[in-house]
């Protein structure tokens, strides 16, 4: 949970993104759409031992529409009750279509070798894993779904809080003797081993995956970022399992909730993705202190939340990281993101330069009719732009000093998107009759609303049962949100506006 050495992983990020007092050289991000990369899976935070979120909090994390659409939701596991603190965080998380796994931070301790929460190693592997199951079915009644178990919080780390040591060995024994064999056929995903930093990963990761059983039962390989820099392992890929980063704040001890350390988070979210091509990344905690948090304190978000926002609002799950010039310009970090079945193109750029930064783009593999920025710099969050013209398939646009901008390019086609954290496909827009029409996933009664990038509703009509399709209201050209609700489901899809 908490940094013992940071010093590495602050001055990768730093290093990589801030140039602001040097001479700016320009360059051409170039997008190709047909270098892809890794799939994404999503981006969350946590609020290990908390209680209580009011419903305003729940949308600024998980909206699409009006706040960041964090996709994932990582929980603390009581060692004792069986359950979580965060129960009723956690059903907000999931009427928003949140994705929610959990974490346990120690065994019960009459199950580990020192009969303590603090520190110790696991003596009775098979309560354990009978204690983690029960905990999912508590979960599933009380209408909160995990998605994925974890083996052990920070399993290499030397602290005075809940905590449980495991040697590489020991956690490939684990997972792969005891814990994955209890959740076969499930449907729950294994992750390990979440170790305190990118060091410790490279110690465990030769050991864990030279386990056969390890490997089997594993779906998810995690680690944080409390030290040391960024790299790929391209054989967890290869495996086929996914890379999730997990938890990190900006360790400064400075109080910052502005763009200062809204950058340095934007710096390791960037590498996260094009360095380590990761298929996950957290922020530790939603409400906490002196830069742990993404809110000061319950309704006032940091911008370190926002600018989450503007990759997870827009890089929903199942995207693709495709082929972007990351440093491009002098302060200027590009990465892009697409999904051909949505028809969607997401560009977002992250300029550190202590004034505005023309960048120049142009698009290969795709066609491209206008893009709109949405940025989040010292004054704005998420706020969205007047859309720009693309023209031969190319585009500038002057980057706002000190600023993340989201780059949301319209193909001039409609297609699908997934809703937070579920899969949607059901949900579809067409054009027709020289209208849009919403083809519904169900045949429940609800209520279909279109919103534009700025969050403010376009059009709201309620959906009778039995309907198949909803037409749409003109509008004039651009890129639209169209959200239906039909009983406890939410989805959601992207489309253009020609």
């Amino acid at each position: 949970m908490k940094p013992s050495n940071l010093t590495g992983t602050f001055a990768f990020g730093l290093g990589l993104l801030l140039c602001g007092a040097h001479r700016i050289h320009a360059g051409t991000a170039a997008i190709t759409t047909a270098t892809t990369y890794q799939t994404i899976r999503g981006f969350g935070a946590s609020t290990a031992w908390g209680s209580s979120m009011s419903s305003g909090d729940a949308d600024l994390l998980w909206s699409t529409t009006t706040g960041a659409g964090l996709s994932l939701h990582r929980i603390h596991i009581d060692d004792a009750s069986g359950s979580t603190s965060e129960l009723s965080i956690a059903k907000l998380a999931v009427a928003r279509g949140v994705t929610v796994w959990a974490t346990p931070w120690t065994p019960p301790a009459g199950d580990k070798t020192n009969n303590s929460t603090i520190m110790g190693s696991l003596s009775n592997a098979s309560a354990f894993a009978t204690y983690l199951k029960g905990f999912v079915a508590t979960m599933k009644t009380n209408g909160v779904p995990i998605y994925a178990i974890s083996a052990q919080n920070e399993p290499d780390a030397n602290v005075n809080y809940e905590s449980c040591v495991y040697s590489p060995a020991q956690m490939a024994t684990w997972v792969g003797g005891t814990l994955g064999p209890a959740f076969a056929g499930s449907g729950i995903k294994i992750m390990a081993p979440e170790t305190q930093n990118w060091c410790g990963l490279s110690t465990f990761w030769p050991v864990l995956k030279a386990s056969t059983a390890f490997m089997q039962y594993t779906d998810i390989i995690a680690t944080h970022e409390y030290g040391c820099s960024p790299s790929a392992y391209p054989d967890i890929q290869a495996a086929g399992k996914e890379f999730w980063e997990t938890e990190i704040y900006d360790t400064n001890s400075n109080t910052d909730p502005g763009m200062g350390s809204a950058l340095t988070i934007a710096a390791l979210i960037h590498a996260a993705m094009t360095t380590a091509n990761m298929n996950a990344w957290h922020y530790w905690w939603v409400y906490g202190s002196v830069n742990q948090d993404l809110f000061t304190s319950p309704g006032n978000p940091t911008k370190r939340l926002w600018i989450m926002g503007n990759y997870s609002r827009y890089v929903r799950p199942g995207y693709y990281r495709v082929g972007a010039t990351a440093s491009p310009t002098s302060g200027v970090s590009v990465s892009a993101y697409y999904k051909a079945a949505a028809d969607s193109l997401v560009i977002v750029a992250i300029n550190t330069n202590t004034s505005a930064t023309s960048q120049a783009f142009t698009l290969t593999g795709v066609t491209g009719k206008t893009v709109t920025p949405v940025v989040t710099d010292g004054t704005r969050s998420l706020a969205a732009q007047t859309a720009m013209t693309v023209s031969g398939n190319a585009f500038t646009y002057s980057l706002p000093s000190q600023s993340v901008t989201t780059l949301v390019v319209n193909l001039g086609t409609t297609g699908i998107t997934e809703a937070a954290g579920t899969n949607t496909s059901g949900l579809k827009v067409t054009q027709r009759d020289g209208a849009a029409w919403v083809l519904l996933p169900s045949s429940e009664s609800g209520l279909l609303r279109v919103m534009s990038l700025d969050g403010r509703v376009r059009e709201s009509q309620p959906i009778a049962a039995g309907a198949s399709e909803m037409r749409l209201g003109a509008r004039t050209s651009g890129a639209y949100l169209v959200q239906v609700r039909q009983g406890e489901h939410l989805s959601s899809t992207m489309f253009a506006q020609p």
